[in-house]
């Protein structure tokens, strides 16, 4: 009896120390990649056309592959990056309409009028990190994603901290200002072309 107690034990306790020492590998591991991100915007030289990179940070504790919000830490990284040109969004989704919340967009607007830029643009794209802006309205900026993994999650854009987005590009994309606040956004999804269309509202007023 004594026996098979002190191995259930002995094996509880290896159990513990083995995923104790996972979680502070991932730890670390998320940790060393945020070390690098000094704010959430970092100007990117020698990449072509992709000039300008974001960096959306998901907080929370990492633990065997899922992240807890409830707790303080860093659960992962993810960079975007815009280009340093713009192309005029009007003859590839819709521009300009009269509704002013992301989410009366997401209900009315059909998801195959949302075309594609990577189709429209001879720019070479990684869909791991590059994304193309546009604006609907003076009020609402998108951001057009290529890949689903990491982004989104239950087709829903978070930001757990405001994105400022480049003043000058929000200035010609005819935006009233280039902030864009915490909290959560729809995502449209164009199954036939293969984008991600995060539908964001933007407040007044221009910082840098």
């Amino acid at each position: 009896m004594k026996n098979s107690f002190l191995f259930t034990a002995l094996l509880t306790i290896g159990l513990f120390c083995s995923c104790e020492r996972e979680t502070v590998q991932e730890i670390e591991d998320v940790q060393s990649e945020s070390l690098e991100i000094t704010n959430n915007i970092d100007d990117v030289e020698g990449k072509g056309h992709w000039g300008r990179c974001y960096y959306i940070i998901q907080r929370g504790l990492k633990f065997n592959g899922r992240c807890y919000s409830q707790f303080n830490g860093i659960c992962s990284v993810y960079r975007i990056c815009i280009p340093d040109i713009i192309f005029d969004p009007c003859f590839i989704i819709p521009c300009w309409i009269d509704i002013f919340d992301p989410w009366d967009i997401y209900e009315k607007l059909d998801p195959r009028d949302f075309g594609s830029f990577r189709d429209k643009v001879d720019i070479k794209i990684d869909p791991r990190e590059n994304v193309f802006p546009f604006a609907l309205n003076e009020r609402i900026a998108g951001l057009q994603f290529y890949q689903e993994d990491g982004f989104f999650r239950d087709g829903t854009f978070y930001l757990e901290e405001n994105l400022v987005l480049d003043a000058e590009t929000s200035k010609e994309l005819g935006l009233q200002g280039n902030v864009v606040k915490a909290g959560k956004y729809p995502v449209i999804v164009n199954k036939e072309n293969g984008t991600f269309n995060a539908i964001l509202a933007v407040e007044k007023g221009f910082e840098r």
